[in-house]
């Protein structure tokens, strides 16, 4: 008989993209199952790609955690699922466990009193990846399952968005997270060597980044802004079409890290990419301690390293 299976797992999109091999490894192993996804827009956008769900429920998160349980139970039947693996492990995800707690279904998480909590005390030190990895040991999944995402990258519609070469960048990040973001000037010093060099700039960001990505545009001829312009799934289509990529510690970096095109990621000292950096086959860490001119040493060194590859 089928087992019916629920995963939780919201945003933010780089949080979304690192647990998708945990989802991957639960929908292999629950491979003949029924697998529903909790959520939110833009996330169910690569989820209703991947073909992974039977179904998709999303939900508007409230700022109080009781009006999401209303939401979840009007959508849900409390008894309808046998195993719910929570891949937020937040305290409002763990919060959703009430709903759940005098039925038979199994629990997969850090909510207090489930059945298979995750008994790891060193599981805030662990970064993302290695976490969920631990998390679904408890839940008696061993195997890690190979994580295959051509689907995400791939379009059967769109061509090839930008002439190449070009180089991608994410010159912001959350603007209530500033703090993750190194200085504006060294993008702008970045689009002008590029275009120095015949090489294209291309800028993405949501409406948080618009004012920095205007700025770079209107200092630089060689630039494609496309701040504002593409949807997360679009996003993903020019991943799949990028050699290079740099940016902040920000949600579309974990989405060019997994494409597999090079991958350089900022780092300021106020978050710990032992804990969340970007993964993929060619992704690159620069850390930047307060010191603009070592920044900015180390970016033209890394540069010099690209000008070489693109050219």
């Amino acid at each position: 008989m089928k087992k019916k299976i629920l995963i939780i797992k919201f945003g933010g999109l780089g949080d979304f993209i690192l647990s998708l091999h945990a989802i991957n490894t639960v929908r292999k192993f629950h491979a003949k199952d029924d697998i529903a996804l909790l959520t939110e827009r833009p996330y169910d956008l690569i989820a209703n790609k991947s073909g992974w769900f039977k179904d998709i429920i999303k939900i508007k998160r409230s700022p109080f955690y009781f009006l999401d349980k209303i939401k979840i139970k009007s959508r849900i039947k409390e008894s309808e699922f046998d195993i719910i693996y929570d891949f937020q492990t937040s305290k409002r995800s763990s919060s959703y466990y009430s709903i759940f707690r005098n039925t038979k279904t199994k629990w997969s998480g850090v909510a207090e009193g489930c059945s298979n909590y995750h008994l790891n005390q060193n599981r805030n030190q662990m970064h993302t990846l290695e976490r969920q990895k631990d998390q679904l040991i408890f839940s008696e999944i061993h195997k890690s399952f190979e994580l295959k995402v051509d689907w995400l990258f791939q379009s059967k519609i769109m061509k090839d968005m930008v002439a190449k070469p070009f180089v991608v960048l994410a010159p912001g990040g959350s603007a209530k997270r500033k703090y993750k973001r190194i200085p504006s000037e060294i993008f702008m010093e970045i689009s002008k060597i590029l275009e120095k060099n015949e090489i294209m700039t291309v800028l993405v960001g949501t409406k948080e980044e618009k004012k920095i990505c205007d700025k770079i545009q209107n200092q630089c001829d060689r630039v494609i802004n496309l701040c504002e312009k593409l949807d997360i799934l679009e996003l993903a289509i020019l991943a799949g079409q990028s050699e290079v990529a740099i940016g902040n510690d920000t949600g579309p970096m974990h989405l060019f890290g997994l494409s597999g095109c090079k991958t350089i990621v900022f780092f300021t000292k106020f978050s710990n990419p032992d804990l969340c950096s970007p993964r993929g086959k060619d992704v690159q860490i620069i850390k930047f301690d307060g010191n603009k001119n070592n920044l900015m040493r180390k970016t033209m060194c890394l540069l010099t390293e690209l000008n070489e590859q693109l050219s």
